[in-house]
């Protein structure tokens, strides 16, 4: 299986469990964004499922291949694909899906002489 452009990202499996995810135990997540308007969606490689309700698991589609995605859950743009440069780590921290991640990192600006 092919890994899909997207950033990898280390879950709580519980918290995914809790909000209706669909696991099968060899799960890879993702967080992959539109080209268009960089709405962020979950992906689990392992079963193609992509999640847009961060609190409702249970409404997601199947990403397979030669099927079209549906409208863009974010902008509604019916011709949009996954973008090809991935959410960076902070971006998702910000985003609806911070909530799945294990671990939260910080950054801090330098100090100000």
């Amino acid at each position: 299986m092919s890994k899909p452009v997207g950033t990898e990202i280390d879950v709580d499996l519980d918290k995914l469990a809790e909000r209706g995810a669909n696991l099968c135990g060899e799960d890879h997540f993702f967080v992959r964004s539109c080209s268009l308007c960089q709405g962020q969606y979950l992906y689990n490689r392992e079963v193609n499922d992509v999640y847009f309700d961060p609190d409702d698991l249970g409404r997601h589609f199947f990403d397979i291949e030669g099927l079209p995605l549906p409208p863009c859950r974010y902008c509604g743009n019916i011709n949009w694909s996954f973008s090809s440069q991935p959410p960076d780590l902070l971006a998702i921290q910000a985003g609806v899906w911070g909530w799945v991640l294990k671990r939260h990192s910080f950054t801090f600006g330098a100090d100000e002489d």
